[in-house]
């Protein structure tokens, strides 16, 4: 079992100057904990580099507090508030279910039943679950009817009880929409029960999950409502539940599928009959306000729940035609919920303490270093942002939040079966992998897929994201990572004494061009993958405007997000979401019209099959990937065009470029990008350096880039299989430098920063962050025109 015993997170990624930051802190075992406010430079414990470094600050909160555990309940699912209209004798409920795990597994999960609708905790109430054995059953106080025949999962089935309080009488449906040649009959089951529900105040209505207790600790001051904590967490898809105050008869069963229906006005609402209009308690429509965390009645008393933790929407209903896949124009065909027992959208901890960040504190890279006195340690990162007009450098590094909200907290080490195949050893686990294996309700990356199989499209940044640390080896390359990895950048532009400002990827997204505009170059970070249209469309602008770009990584520009707008009244960028499609490097696959966002309706997927390829914003593009070693550049012909040659003074031509570096060895490494003018690097690209030739049989082409499974698509064989650093100009004075590699930045502090990778990039930053426009090209340059792709000589492959 792991040990991690203190956890935290705070409530933004990036602070003002000026502004207030809160913290909060899971302390499980030690009595008080303390405090440091440090200013992050390097998280990379590798003895051969400059190791951990942080920089005391004194801050106003550094002390020690008192230590107090707390919680996630994770899991999704619909809350009403209990009312009179609940506390009914007789009942009837209907819905549609799509289970994935209808027998639930002890050794993923919690084992028990799982509630589909109910009004139950502690064996009063009512309720409709499927039992520990797979099957239907309805649940009057502690009587329990069942069907006794399984249910099939992945497959939807329309369900419904009702109870006659006056005759005693339960009556249990289960029929399938599909019934295949061999299926056995599943009539309906009738029984008699020994009494009308006994109905516990404050005991609210549920729809995928009961009430479990009621609770006024302080562990269940986190849950929501708080003090009532959930149990039974449903795992599948849910449509249409009905909730009526009297026994109806199969006949009405069917009639109320149709549910309420608006009147004249919007606050008006009828049954498909006169006599079930009286009967009517709820009548629940998910396939209206699939952007929100709402679930929409169309009933009478306009009893709209509350979804709490984020599931998955926007998702094919029972009534799928397959016609249309944007859930935008056949709306009402997306009446289906997929609830998850292991969604989280905020961890809802209480605040333990503070940081007022003075107004004139440096921008930079922080974190909230939590210590014990039995050593127990966690940092809780975040960065303080200049405001827009505040600027205190030239220099901007774009750190990606996106990506490193894609990537929180991911599982593939443990779960993803092929994870030694991928890497070409046995993964190394970090106490944050053990940690999260034994904690899922710290919920997972987008890589991941939930408990029941379906894919991570959502995640949060309100919970402790254990990924976004320093010390932290992933496992791929069983080196730094996204946080870490980037404080490799960090780590050289203190080293040569550069003044910098942080900015996030959130900013970006919600204040445009006017959060780059006033800088002279932007700096992106090793692995940017993860991008919205927002922030892409303001990288473009700020180009084309004659903003710099260092593009300092690979595989950027790659999966569509969207920020999800319905959790805008707690802040920015609190959940993001992203859906994988029908290409692209995929850990899951969204089933067929599943592909649109649910917060913004927007098509997801890969940029590129938006067509805005990659290569089109910093002049590369993804090509390739591999995670046993890294390797090192050549320089090509084009570095000595008088456009670019200037990058190079100090470097002589033959030597080898990155043949050193604290991710795998080399500057060339895990993911790489190439040019490709057939994808959207400018014609006038050049190439000044590639790494082609030089990688392994592990590196492999990336699926988009080739239509069936061949021979010959690896790094000892692939022209494609490499990593070309490039340059180009853009309008009005910019100018883009690709470097291509996400290992790159890992070759920056090499040796304290005397290096060549350190001399290329510095001779870059410094032409760069040079007030006014680039000098425009010499006369004489050779500006290539309509080149289809640089294609290099292939070399034997260094092993």
């Amino acid at each position: 079992m792991c040990a991690m015993r203190i956890t935290g997170y705070a409530d933004l990624f990036g602070v003002n100057p000026g502004k207030t930051i809160q913290f909060y802190v899971n302390c499980d075992g030690p009595k008080d904990y303390n405090v440091e406010i440090v200013k992050m430079i390097n998280g990379d414990t590798n003895p051969r580099g400059p190791g951990h470094i942080e920089e005391h600050i004194d801050a106003a909160c550094n002390s020690s507090y008192p230590g107090r555990k707390q919680i996630i309940h994770s899991g999704s699912y619909g809350v009403l508030a209990d009312n009179p209209h609940l506390q009914t004798e007789s009942f009837t409920m209907q819905c549609w279910i799509w289970p994935t795990t209808p027998k639930t597994h002890p050794q993923y999960w919690k084992h028990g039943a799982q509630g589909l609708m109910a009004k139950w905790c502690d064996g009063k109430g009512y309720g409709l679950f499927i039992n520990e054995d797979g099957c239907l059953e309805l649940r009057v106080n502690g009587d329990k009817v069942t069907t006794g025949a399984p249910i099939r999962d992945h497959a939807w089935h329309f369900v419904a009880a009702s109870y006659d309080a006056d005759s005693g009488e339960a009556v249990l449906y289960h029929e399938p929409q599909i019934q295949y040649a061999l299926d056995p009959d599943i009539p309906p089951v009738s029984t008699k029960v020994s009494g009308a529900p006994k109905h516990t105040p404050n005991v609210p209505f549920t729809v995928a999950a009961y009430t479990d207790r009621l609770d006024d600790g302080p562990l269940a001051q986190s849950s929501r409502p708080a003090g009532i904590v959930m149990g039974g967490h449903y795992n599948g898809k849910l449509d249409s539940p009905r909730l009526c105050r009297r026994a109806l008869s199969r006949q009405d069963i069917e009639t109320m599928k149709l549910g309420a229906q608006p009147g004249l006005t919007e606050r008006r609402h009828s049954g498909p009959t006169g006599p079930l209009s009286e009967a009517i308690v709820g009548s629940w429509d998910f396939s209206d306000g699939i952007d929100t965390i709402g679930g929409s009645d169309r009933g009478p008393y306009v009893y709209d729940l509350d979804i709490v933790n984020c599931p998955t929407r926007a998702m094919t209903g029972h009534n799928f035609s397959g016609h249309n896949f944007d859930w935008k124009h056949a709306q009402k065909e997306y009446g289906a919920i997929h609830f998850h027992d292991d969604d989280v959208d905020d961890a809802r901890w209480a605040v333990d303490f503070v940081w007022e960040v003075p107004a004139d504190q440096r921008s930079a890279f922080y974190a909230a270093k939590i210590t014990s006195s039995e050593g127990d340690e966690d940092f809780i990162p975040f960065w303080v942002v200049p405001e827009v007009g505040k600027e205190q450098s030239k220099i901007a590094v774009m750190v990606p939040t996106i990506s490193y909200m894609a990537y929180a907290n991911e599982h593939l080490a443990n779960n993803a079966g092929g994870a030694e195949l991928l890497v070409y050893r046995v993964p190394i686990m970090q106490d944050q992998n053990m940690f999260l294996s034994e904690h899922r309700e710290y919920g997972g990356s987008i890589y991941d897929t939930h408990t029941d199989g379906s894919g991570l499209c959502l995640s949060s940044r309100l919970r402790p994201i254990l990924s976004i640390r320093p010390k932290y080896d992933h496992f791929l390359m069983q080196a730094p990572w996204q946080y870490p990895a980037d404080l490799h950048l960090i780590c050289w532009l203190e080293q040569m004494g550069y003044e910098y400002d942080c900015i996030t990827d959130e900013d970006v997204n919600y204040d445009g061009l006017a959060r780059l505009e006033n800088y002279n170059v932007v700096i992106t970070g090793s692995h940017p993958e993860h991008n919205s249209g927002p922030q892409l469309d303001a990288l473009h602008n700020y180009t084309q405007q004659g903003g710099r770009l260092m593009y300092m990584g690979a595989d950027a520009w790659y999966w569509i997000h969207s920020y999800h707008p319905a959790y805008e009244h707690l802040g920015r960028g609190i959940v993001t979401e992203m859906r994988r499609c029908e290409s692209g490097i995929r850990t899951w696959r969204a089933d067929p019209g599943e592909y649109y966002h649910q917060g913004t309706g927007e098509l997801g997927g890969m940029w590129r099959y938006r067509g805005r390829y990659l290569h089109s914003v910093a002049g590369t593009g993804m090509s390739s990937e591999g995670f046993d070693i890294s390797s090192y550049y050549s320089r090509t012909y084009e570095s000595n065009d008088p456009r670019v040659e200037w990058a190079f003074e100090g470097i002589d031509y033959d030597e080898k470029l990155g043949n050193f570096g604290f991710v795998g060895g080399g500057a060339a490494g895990t993911e790489l990008d190439i040019v490709d003018t057939m994808l959207g690097s400018p014609p006038h690209t050049l190439v000044v350096a590639t790494s082609a030739g030089r990688h392994t049989e592990a590196y492999l082409l990336v699926m988009e880039d080739f239509g069936f499974n061949q021979q010959g698509l690896d790094g000892t064989q692939h022209p494609r299989v490499r990593s070309d650093i490039a340059y180009h100009e853009t309008p009005n004075g910019g100018a883009c430098f690709a470097f291509s590699s996400i290992a790159f930045c890992g070759s920056l502090p090499w040796n304290n920063g005397d290096n060549n990778i350190s001399k290329l990039v510095g001779n870059v930053l410094n032409r760069f962050m040079a007030d006014g426009p680039l000098p425009p090209p010499p006369a004489d340059a050779y500006i290539h025109r309509g080149r289809a792709d640089y294609d290099p000589p292939m070399n034997k492959a260094s092993k």
